[in-house]
């Protein structure tokens, strides 16, 4: 059991590593956003196949069926995230998403039994105070807007939801069948936003290519192991995980896409690392 737990908080840190490039990503890609994601998602899949075809998963009926609820809030949360990442910058989202441990510390006690000590609240309220400063001190005429800020943070809010519908999922399903079914699910609810924004699914051209391959594999390869260390490790600990994302991801965007950060906007993610450190240090009880 023990051997599980450090196996899967390991996951989870390197899920975080591949997740960061997400954001930068996308911003290379000149696709069209809906049209990016569908693709996306069915590159994903097939690798996702193939792997489940090694280790000699089966995705059937009742798979996709367990699949099915993550899989429409995983692609509904991909449309806001890509449409925030070409209206905002990549520190603006990632701060924005950096305030996902404070919605979880709310479900995971009444769904999952896990009880914070009430000092993470507290730190939860700083950290909060952080974002909202990072985002309000951003420069706002350029790649941040106010619009972008806007979808990030329903973005952030469909993304906390996955994390506790596929908590659920992990408990009858196992990890790689679920991350085909879902993804499989994903690329289906795409399908009606795509021709509602009027992108189309025609397939990627020449260069158009390599940054959805790129998405597919790497973030890619971070949803699989995130839904694999949800089976191992507790939800609020998942999310708390996650806020490496606040550091690495803007580093991501300065070396791919040339994004710098100001100087009260450093400070606001320093109070926000700050206090949701405090917050990882802090043990979560399990349920007895």
């Amino acid at each position: 059991m023990q051997q599980k737990i450090v196996i899967g908080r390991g996951a989870a840190f390197l899920s975080v590593l591949l997740l960061a490039a997400g954001p930068s990503i996308v911003k290379i890609s000149d696709l069209p956003e809906m049209t990016f994601i569908f693709w996306r998602l069915l590159a994903a899949a097939t690798g996702y196949w193939v792997a489940m075809k090694l280790v000699g998963g089966k995705l059937g009926i009742k798979e996709f069926r367990g699949s099915l609820k993550g899989g429409v809030v995983f692609g509904v949360n991909l449309v806001f995230f890509v449409m925030a990442m070409r209206r905002t910058s990549a520190a603006n989202a990632v701060m924005i998403g950096a305030l996902q441990p404070v919605v979880l510390l709310a479900a995971a006690g009444p769904l999952f039994g896990e009880k914070p000590q009430k000092i993470v609240y507290f730190w939860s309220v700083i950290a909060m105070g952080g974002v909202a400063f990072s985002t309000y001190a951003s420069d706002t005429t350029g790649i941040a807007t106010r619009q972008g800020d806007l979808l990030a943070l329903i973005g952030m809010l469909l993304f906390s939801a996955y994390y506790v519908v596929s908590k659920r999922a992990r408990e009858e399903l196992d990890s790689m069948t679920y991350q085909l079914g879902l993804t499989l699910a994903a690329a289906i609810t795409i399908l009606p936003f795509a021709f509602a924004f009027g992108h189309g699914i025609s397939p990627p051209s020449g260069g158009e290519w390599w940054p959805v391959l790129l998405m597919a594999l790497i973030p890619g390869a971070g949803h699989w192991l995130t839904n694999y260390a949800h089976a191992h490790v507790p939800l609020v600990t998942m999310s708390l995980v996650n806020l490496l994302f606040t550091v690495i991801a803007p580093i991501y965007a300065w070396i791919l896409v040339d994004e710098e950060l100001g100087g009260l906007q450093a400070l606001g993610m320093a109070f926000v690392l700050i206090a949701l450190t405090q917050v990882v240090i802090k043990p979560i009880e399990s349920p007895e």
